[in-house]
C-alpha cells in the first residue's frame, strides 16, 4: 500500500524563495503549495494539510497570530518555523521526529546583557550544542555563518556569550542540537 504524500503549507515572504522551497519539497515527494499572503489563515484551512511552514521572514506576530489560528482549526497539524538556508533540514527533522523520543531542547532565547548578549538554551537531555550566527553583511544575498560555540553538554540550562557586534549585524541565530534538531531565535529584520 502506498503511503500518501505529506501536505504541506509553506508560507513566506520572498517569492524567489519560496518558489525554490516548494520545488523542492514537490520533488521529495511532498505535496507543497506556497504563499505570500498577508493571511493565509483565512485563505487556506489546516486541516488540509499535515505541515505548515512559517519562513523567518514572518514578523513574531503574524507568527504567534497564525501558530494560534491554525491549531484553532486543526489541533494535530504541524506548525513549523523554518528559516531558509536551513529549512529542508528543519522539515526533514519534523517530519520523522514522532518517532524519536521527544525534543533535545525545550526553549531557546538570547537576550541583551551589559557588553554582549546571552544565548540561553535549556536541553532535556545529553546532546552535541552547535550555535550559529547567520548575518547579510552590505546585503548579500547568501548568508554568512559564524560559529559561536560546538560543544557536548548536559541536561539543564545552558549560556552562551554572544559579542554584541556580531548579535546586533546578525539575522537570525540557530542552534542544532545533535545536528538535526534546529531552533530559531531571529535577532533582526533582514535588510532584503
Amino acid at each position: 500500500m502506498a503511503s500518501r504524500a505529506t501536505r504541506i503549507l509553506v508560507i513566506g515572504k520572498r517569492a524567489d524563495v519560496l518558489e525554490r522551497g516548494v520545488a523542492a519539497l514537490n520533488a521529495q515527494g511532498h505535496s507543497a503549495v506556497g504563499t505570500l499572503s498577508a493571511s493565509p489563515d483565512t485563505e487556506f484551512h489546516a486541516g488540509d494539510f499535515d505541515l505548515i511552514t512559517l519562513g523567518g521572514g514572518v514578523d513574531a506576530a503574524t507568527r504567534a497570530r497564525l501558530h494560534a489560528r491554525f491549531k484553532e482549526q486543526n489541533k494535530d497539524v504541524m506548525v513549523l518555523d523554518v528559516y531558509a538556508p536551513i529549512a529542508s533540514q528543519q522539515i526533514a527533522w519534523a517530519l520523522r521526529r514522532s518517532s524519536v523520543e521527544g525534543e533535545l531542547g525545550s526553549a531557546f532565547s538570547v537576550t541583551e546583557a551589559d557588553d554582549a548578549f546571552v544565548a540561553r538554551a535549556t536541553i532535556e537531555r545529553a546532546c552535541t550544542l552547535r550555535l550559529d550566527i547567520y548575518s547579510y553583511p552590505g546585503g548579500a544575498l547568501e548568508p554568512k555563518v559564524t560559529r559561536v560555540v560546538d560543544t557536548s553538554v548536559t541536561q539543564g540550562t545552558h549560556e552562551f556569550r554572544i559579542e554584541e557586534e556580531l548579535a546586533r549585524e546578525g539575522f537570525m541565530a540557530v542552534l542544532t542540537l545533535n545536528g538535526e534538531e534546529h531552533h530559531l531565535h531571529r535577532l533582526q529584520q533582514h535588510p532584503g
